[in-house]
């Protein structure tokens, strides 16, 4: 790592941490300690607001302000139609959290790039899904992130009705149409579910652990060898 970009990498840990000590940046760069020793004085030479407290270790000032993020007129574009695409897309808390960021990145940006935002020629002007497949994604999205098994009730493409205890492993969004690749404790296998075709979920109070062959890495090197073949 070059070290104008460690400098960088250290503002960035210490900006979102109480306190960092230098053991703890010098094991997440890959430095020694006298190496940090030496970054931290030089950022505070540069005028880096940084704080250091014998004991405790190094914090940034809050007082501080980053320079805003500058882009151009294809990121933007790229970035809003991003936005654009989770608000209309996915679950509730994540549709605010997008419109959160729309809302900065207007607040943030020159008067030209706002037109440029307002005029914006790619555009998602409804949901994609219906209401019950929003509420479903949320759920399964933690679930995935805290590993957390799932009972499904579904519905095949034949109309016939199962009970699924699942590990689900990763969303995926199609267009129009929502997928859970999951481990199937039923089948023994993987198994990809529609999300308009779950009846009803259930969060169970049992959480599974990756193991070799049913983990998402597993269900990806399977889809590659298929390819192969």
């Amino acid at each position: 790592m070059r070290r104008s970009d460690r400098l960088f990498q250290i503002v960035q840990i210490i900006r979102h941490r109480q306190w960092t000590t230098a053991a703890y940046l010098a094991e997440r760069l890959e430095v020694s300690e006298r190496t940090i020793y030496r970054d931290m004085q030089d950022l505070q030479l540069s005028g880096v607001p940084v704080i250091s407290e014998a004991g405790y270790g190094y914090q940034l000032d809050q007082s501080f302000n980053f320079p805003p993020l500058q882009f151009t007129e294809e990121e933007l574009t790229a970035l809003v139609l991003g936005l654009q695409l989770t608000i209309q897309c996915t679950d509730q808390q994540l549709q605010h959290a997008a419109e959160s960021v729309l809302h900065k990145v207007k607040e943030n940006i020159p008067a030209k790039l706002l037109t440029q935002i307002q005029h914006n020629p790619l555009g998602v002007p409804f949901p994609l899904h219906n209401k019950q497949v929003s509420e479903r994604i949320e759920p399964l999205r933690k679930a995935t992130v805290d590993k957390q098994k799932v009972t499904l009730d579904y519905l095949d493409e034949k109309q016939q009705a199962s009970t699924r205890t699942i590990r689900p492993l990763q969303l995926y969004f199609w267009g129009k149409v929502w997928t859970l690749t999951a481990w199937c404790e039923l089948r023994n296998d993987f198994r990809n579910f529609r999300l308009d075709r779950v009846q009803q979920l259930t969060l169970q109070n049992s959480y599974f652990l990756d193991e070799p062959g049913k983990r998402l890495s597993d269900f990806n090197a399977l889809m590659e060898s298929r390819e192969e073949h």
